[in-house]
């Protein structure tokens, strides 16, 4: 994937780094690369066999688990990357295939390789990360219970807004040009509605530092996200 503009997400205070309580059900991803639930017991149940599977999401049931399987590890000067994103439950371990490679032309509707699976908050969608452009990925939103997908906007996801007016909402970081190509082009982080509608920019986030940034102003709102 080009990770040239992906935004590693803090652990600093409570503002974006997700909360860790005793007896709460959690997922990883062995050395082996076989995907593990755990359930509030600490009881472990497999969902993947040991592969070549990648960031695994916990859904806010607590239960439902997201998944990257790498198929064809490609260049991405080829294009040629190819991955699968899975659904499992983790309790009973039962897993299938929710999302299969989809190559286009059309970068916007590009699905070859999908990275990075963040559940929405009412567990029924999951935003992913597809290959797209050389600067920047695309967004797209897929049903979980269909598999549908569509697309929402181009950049990468930095978090999801958990409480506040705008909660559901994607921060996102975007590769953006001026109107004037002279003054160059920049990233900057942008608070999207989940249709991809433009609400704000987050202030100090321009060619800034991202995280302290969303940070920031995430803090001074009193809101978090993740």
């Amino acid at each position: 994937m080009k990770h040239r503009f992906r935004i590693a997400l803090a652990t600093i205070g409570l503002a974006l780094a997700s909360p860790s309580f005793a007896n709460q059900p959690d997922v990883s991803i062995t050395a082996e690369g076989q995907v593990i639930y755990y359930s509030g017991e600490g009881r472990p149940t497999r969902l993947s066999i040991p592969g070549k599977f990648k960031q695994a999401a916990l859904a806010p049931d607590d239960r439902t688990v997201a998944f990257i399987e790498i198929l064809v590890e490609g260049t991405p000067a080829y294009d040629d990357t190819r991955t699968q994103l899975w659904i499992a439950d983790g309790p009973t371990g039962q897993a299938r295939i929710l999302f299969k490679p989809r190559p286009a032309d059309d970068r916007k509707a590009n699905m070859a390789a999908l990275w990075n699976p963040v559940f929405s908050l009412n567990g029924g969608f999951i935003y992913v990360e597809s290959e797209a452009w050389v600067t920047s990925a695309a967004i797209h939103q897929i049903n979980v219970k269909t598999g549908t997908e569509k697309y929402v906007v181009d950049g990468s996801i930095h978090a999801l807004v958990r409480t506040g007016p705008y909660r559901g909402y994607l921060l996102v970081q975007r590769h953006l040009y001026p109107k004037n190509p002279e003054d160059g082009a920049y990233d900057e982080v942008h608070l999207i509605r989940p249709d991809g509608k433009f609400i704000v920019a987050v202030p100090g986030s321009k060619d800034g530092d991202p995280v302290e940034a969303v940070e920031a102003w995430v803090k001074a709102k009193g809101w978090s996200a993740w």
